[in-house]
């Protein structure tokens, strides 16, 4: 069939090769030509919008983002402890910043950005976009394109992203994903039961789902397993007296034509009759080691059957192809005598791993211990008993602010928990950069104290429309720390940006930038400059009057030095046993990297 779209490209660009003729003398004319041939040669399939330009976007043309510290909101409930970051701000600005301080290094992100209802969720250039604005799809995603590419470069090898979202956007911003993480990294459509029950006044179909879209760094990534349930775990019994609880399993195998030497006949010790696995499958193991796990139930041996014809049906091939040569397992002694040894071992108990059902008068199933299953498997349905729903967490949002409303739409703890823990590691990083009242913060370090050895990190970001940077975010994990209610207290670190700018016009703009540099170095490494345990370095007198009182300093961690400095051979010396870090360049650089580009 033709391509009617590629015919009519064509037919327009010899149109406009006829006007490159008749214009050939007039450069503001091809010019045009020029970009009218680029329109139509550009991608045709895809997600296409109007492309929308931010104020914030303007503003990064003049100016530089840096950070500034609030050391008035600073929580040291862990002296010595990593350091958690909020950062106070446009989320492009900070994520900009993050971009220099942590590409290739988070492991997790999740974000519940505004779902463009027409409500007064999505403010664009500091203005609602509502119903009535005909390009409000257009601004949406011209603010999350912006967004998600500097995410896509700041997670690591192993990260992956998970992102809210409901039916109004969810089909755009699948396309818009598939565009900037590939549609390989796609991993699934999540979808998360946030109702408890229907609502009754709800027109239509009731919706009681929403979405969360999941795409990893690379592709083949896999979230890790669920713990098990009490009702999973129930299935698994000890009617013999074995050493651990378990289950009936299937004894087959799949694959039966691939696998010609594992179709074969095993005697049943009890009855004596001949036992073939069902059409299409095979036994599990290798006949060597089907031949041992026998012998648990008496003597058996190797003997040719001539059985072709009845191995042949089992793989669903003609007799004539079947495998020659593969013999049966049976038993050694008549099967009188064999029935009585069977019989000593099913009473005594403990019975083999592959055993007969049914009093050992049934067909043949295996064993799977309990202890040797590693959780449940994550699927793409996640019911609100296991995580949570909305009512949940206006409860909890109410019970951490002495019960005020000081937010409509917070997500419960359970869903970042459960996000958690499939999809990082005991040290990750994790980022929100849509953190409003903080959720993810909040789980993050409900997470670590629920579990032993986990010292996973997050970076937070919100604007403060509002006040809700400092009266929500920050306010609700000042409150976690300190506890509330009926909730104990959970110990962490938090330091507290806010963005600012340096003008690029600024006459010392080097020295402008280091002003800020103490801030960089403390979001990349997770540390307080504290002037004992991590000290910043910034010229030679610093150095040497940091060698002269050496002695003054016993719990030096690490050192942050400009690279302008040149420590002595006196000063290695006495520096050898410490961390030394070189305050790098990218630091003051003023433009986002490309994918692939290293400073």
């Amino acid at each position: 069939m033709p391509n009617i779209s590629q015919i009519k490209r064509q037919r327009m660009l010899e149109f406009l090769q006829t006007l490159r003729e008749e214009h050939k003398d007039d450069d503001s004319v091809l010019i045009a030509l020029g970009e009218i041939e680029s329109e139509l040669n550009a991608k045709k399939y895809g997600l296409v919008w109007e492309q929308h330009e931010e104020a914030v976007d303007v503003q990064m043309r003049t100016h530089i983002p840096v950070f500034t510290e609030d050391a008035d909101r600073e929580i040291n409930a862990v002296p010595g402890g990593a350091y958690n970051f909020l950062l106070e701000g446009d989320n492009l600005h900070s994520l900009r910043l993050l971009d220099k301080t942590h590409r290739g290094r988070i492991d997790l992100i999740y974000i519940d950005p505004p779902y463009n209802t027409g409500g007064k969720d999505f403010v664009y250039n500091d203005a609602f976009v509502d119903k009535t604005d005909t390009f409000a799809h257009s601004k949406w995603l011209s603010f999350m394109s912006e967004r998600l590419r500097i995410a896509r470069l700041l997670l690591s090898d192993k990260g992956s992203i998970f992102i809210s979202i409901d039916d109004n956007e969810q089909a755009p911003l699948k396309m818009l994903c598939d565009e900037i993480f590939g549609e390989e990294c796609f991993v699934a459509d999540i979808a998360w039961q946030r109702a408890y029950s229907p609502r009754n006044d709800s027109k239509g179909i009731s919706n009681e789902k929403e979405h969360i879209l999941v795409y990893s760094r690379l592709e083949g990534w896999s979230p890790k397993k669920l713990p098990r349930t009490e009702k999973m775990n129930s299935k698994y019994k000890n009617p013999d007296n074995d050493v651990a609880l378990w289950r009936t399993s299937d004894a087959f195998a799949p694959s039966a034509a691939t696998h010609q030497g594992m179709v074969y006949a095993i005697q049943h010790p009890f009855t004596g009759k001949m036992i073939y696995p069902y059409n299409g499958a095979c036994w599990p193991l290798r006949q060597s080691d089907m031949l041992a796990a026998m012998q648990e139930w008496g003597e058996y041996e190797l003997k040719d059957l001539d059985d072709a014809a009845e191995r042949a049906a089992v793989c669903g091939i003609p007799t004539e192809d079947v495998r020659e040569g593969v013999m049966g397992i049976v038993l050694v002694k008549p099967i009188e005598e064999a029935r009585v040894y069977a019989q000593e071992v099913y009473d005594r108990g403990r019975w083999p791993r592959f055993f007969f059902t049914n009093k050992g008068k049934g067909g043949i199933a295996r064993k799977t211990y309990l202890d040797n299953t590693d959780g449940r498997v994550v699927t793409n349905l996640w019911p609100f008993e296991e995580t949570g729903h909305t009512d949940e967490a206006k409860k909890e949002i109410k019970a951490i602010f002495d019960n005020q409303k000081v937010f409509d739409t917070p997500k419960p703890i359970r869903l970042l928990e459960r996000i958690i823990h499939i999809a990082s590691d005991d040290d990750s990083s994790i980022l929100d950069f849509f953190a409003g009242s903080g959720t993810t913060g909040h789980a993050v370090m409900r997470y670590n104290a629920s579990h032993e050895g986990s010292h996973r990190r997050f970076i937070l970001c919100t604007n403060n429309e509002g006040g809700i940077c400092e009266d929500v975010t920050y306010k609700r994990v000042l409150n976690a720390v300190n506890g509330y209610g009926r909730e104990p207290g959970i110990l962490t670190n938090l330091k507290y940006y806010r963005t600012d700018f340096v003008s690029k016009d600024e006459e010392y703009l080097s020295d402008a930038l280091m002003e800020h540099i103490a801030e960089m170095i403390q979001l990349e490494h997770g540390v307080k400059l504290d002037g004992q345990n991590y000290i910043m370095v910034l010229d030679d007198d610093e150095a040497d009057a940091l060698a002269a009182h050496w002695s003054d300093y016993p719990n030096v961690k690490a050192l942050y030095v400009s690279k302008n400095v040149l420590f002595t051979t006196k000063q290695n010396t006495l520096f050898r046993d410490v961390e030394i870090y070189i305050i790098p360049d990218y630091y003051f650089n003023f433009e986002l990297r490309e994918v692939g580009e290293t400073w």
